[in-house]
């Protein structure tokens, strides 16, 4: 047995898992199928990997849904609060904020950046008057600035890499490991010519790591599988240009592709098949595709934002830092395999 104890990192490579994949097969989480869980078990043993109980511990006590007593308010910021349950990314960060907040003793309210405005005073003045002693900004509409806001007074975090400036601490999706990851399903399920559609303003609102996941994807298939990357506005007539002349059998983008395809008068999957990086969708609840686990990614940011309301870190943080969580595949309709 090597002398240097044996990490979840390492299992994880010997196991062919990602790191994450350990963790939770290891404390029998449900969403780990019984093989994978046994597979990875196997592997710890024979590598001698044991838990540091002191780490075990901390862990469990992080992970207790038992209740504690009252310690403040945490604020919600959204774009339009009449509409928060209208965006299922944002609703299902909702619930994970409200959840893991009511864990660890917080109470959460939420605010309209619509109705208060940044720029007014107005939104400072509310969040004071409510004893709100940390704030989660979700994502924006459209990726700016809220330079406006004295943020002076309040632990924060952001949702997503919308909110350009201030530099908060964020806590996205791993958008590049989930494309990663629609990829490496839609070959295992025998498609070769993998098409992606995304608008610029999306491609830019995760940081262009779709487009450059597709980049490191044609560098390593032969030439005549490569589909380029369709990077525009989504109307009829240059997707109609683009599916016509490489002819791709999957193409993958958000919801709102699936809905131009079947303008266009094509089947999915019959005539094509489709994968959304974003599920569960609104307008079709059985796509297949990637769920961003936006759930887990709200309850993420309220451990960041708690964790600097103990140590007492108000504002912008000099060094802000990124978690980012990763996704995973959900089976649907829409790209049964060839």
């Amino acid at each position: 047995m090597s002398a240097v104890m044996p990490t979840m990192k390492t299992i994880a490579a010997e196991a062919g898992v990602s790191v994450m994949t350990v963790s939770l097969a290891l404390r029998n989480h449900p969403r780990i199928s019984t093989a994978t869980r046994q597979k990875v078990k196997e592997v710890a043993e024979r590598l001698g990997y044991r838990s540091n109980p002191m780490v075990a511990s901390l862990m469990t006590h992080i992970r207790s849904s038992r209740p504690v007593s009252y310690q403040a308010n945490l604020g919600f910021l959204v774009d339009d609060s009449k509409k928060l349950n209208a965006h299922r990314m944002i609703e299902m960060a909702h619930r994970g904020i409200i959840k893991r907040a009511g864990e660890l003793g917080f109470l959460v309210d939420v605010f309209s950046l619509q109705e208060h405005g940044p720029r007014k005073g107005r939104l400072e003045h509310v969040l004071r008057s409510r004893n709100i002693q940390g704030v989660i900004l979700a994502p924006l509409r459209q990726a700016g600035n809220l330079d406006g806001m004295d943020c002076s007074h309040w632990s924060a975090a952001a949702l997503g890499n919308t909110v350009l400036s201030p530099h908060f601490h964020k806590v996205t999706p791993h958008q590049y490991q989930g494309l990663q990851l629609v990829i490496e399903n839609l070959e295992r399920k025998g498609y070769r010519r993998i098409g992606l559609a995304v608008e610029p303003l999306v491609d830019d609102k995760v940081n262009h790591y779709w487009s450059s996941c597709m980049a490191g994807y044609h560098l390593r298939i032969p030439a005549r599988q490569r589909v380029p990357v369709f990077l525009a506005d989504l109307t009829a007539a240059p997707l109609k240009a683009w599916l016509d002349k490489h002819k791709p059998d999957v193409v993958v983008g958000h919801d709102g592709l699936h809905f131009w395809l079947r303008e266009l008068g094509m089947r999915v999957p019959e005539d094509i098949a489709f994968a959304c990086v974003s599920v569960p969708s609104e307008s079709h609840p059985s796509f297949s595709g990637l769920n961003q686990n936006w759930q887990m990614i709200g309850s993420a940011a309220v451990d960041s934002v708690v964790a600097q309301i103990y140590r007492n870190e108000r504002g912008v943080p000099e060094s802000p830092k990124t978690i980012m969580l990763e996704g995973f595949w959900e089976e649907g309709t829409t790209a049964p395999g060839l």
